[in-house]
């Protein structure tokens, strides 16, 4: 019987194989179909935690709502995308990135939350729907920008997790996540910029172009913490373990693409503002 790391590994080494194979090697119409098949997993997921109330249909129109509302969300951030004018979507996505972590830092008590108000409704809304835009745009600009962002957020997963594990002694958002530690926070920063700066060499990057990327990867990696923090806080807010069952040792997809969803916005707006999208 395997335990839960050998589980957690052997589903990372199918699973990130297989998306740098869909990045390198589909066009946009199959990375648009993936990506709403990723979008419709993780809504679903949080949906079903934040929205579903067994099987009363009446209680249960928000959570029909919510999956609807999503779609029609990514029809509008193609057009978006399509026109060059993805900030409209984005934007607000990165600042609301940025106002979460003082939310997050004041929190006090959890409670468990039994009708989940229009607040999060709008707030999600917004989060997955720029996550999906955010993943297409930097597709369309550069694969290779994607495939790095992919990489160094799951690199920054691996290492809070075993740095936390191996030196983790002083609690990191204790009331909201009690296995996260300072030091696996601080072990992520740490290798990412290790194999960030590793990267730059081997691309043969300039010094001001380094540093770009160096900074954008401190910023990205920062925040995406976050991103796996406000998806415990669900789950804690929903009384929920797991977003679901679907990856042996990881639990929902939502719990595997939590960093990546606080990560993909701040990434894109930082590359494209600082001129520092890779090629």
């Amino acid at each position: 019987m395997l335990n839960n790391l050998q589980k957690r590994v052997i589903t990372a080494l199918l699973v990130y194989p297989t998306i740098i194979f869909i990045i390198l090697y589909s066009n946009e119409v199959i990375i648009r179909l993936f990506l709403n098949i990723i979008i419709f997993i993780i809504s679903f997921e949080i949906s079903k935690m934040c929205f579903y109330q067994k099987l009363e249909v009446i209680s249960n129109r928000k959570h029909y709502y919510f999956i609807a509302s999503i779609f029609a969300l990514i029809f509008i951030s193609n057009i978006l995308i399509k026109n060059n004018i993805w900030q409209i979507l984005i934007v607000p996505a990165f600042i609301m990135w940025l106002i979460i972590p003082i939310y997050l830092t004041k929190l006090k008590k959890i409670d468990n939350i039994d009708n989940f108000n229009i607040f999060y409704f709008l707030t999600f809304l917004l989060l997955i729907s720029s996550f999906y835009c955010s993943l297409y745009t930097l597709f369309l600009y550069s694969s290779k920008a994607l495939i790095y962002l992919i990489t160094i957020v799951s690199i920054g997963d691996i290492a809070a997790y075993f740095v936390g594990r191996k030196y983790g002694k002083n609690p990191f958002f204790n009331n909201i996540s009690p296995n996260k530690t300072l030091e696996g926070f601080m072990g992520s920063l740490f290798f990412c910029l290790l194999a960030s700066s590793i990267f730059c060499l081997f691309e043969n990057y300039d010094f001001i172009f380094t540093l770009k990327v160096l900074i954008i990867t401190f910023f990205v990696i920062s925040i995406s913490a976050f991103g796996d923090l406000s998806v415990s806080l669900i789950k804690r807010y929903s009384g929920k373990k797991d977003t679901g069952n679907i990856l042996p040792g990881h639990g929902g997809i939502l719990d595997r693409v939590d960093s990546l969803i606080s990560a993909a916005p701040i990434f894109l707006i930082f590359s494209y503002f600082l001129s520092a999208i890779i090629k």
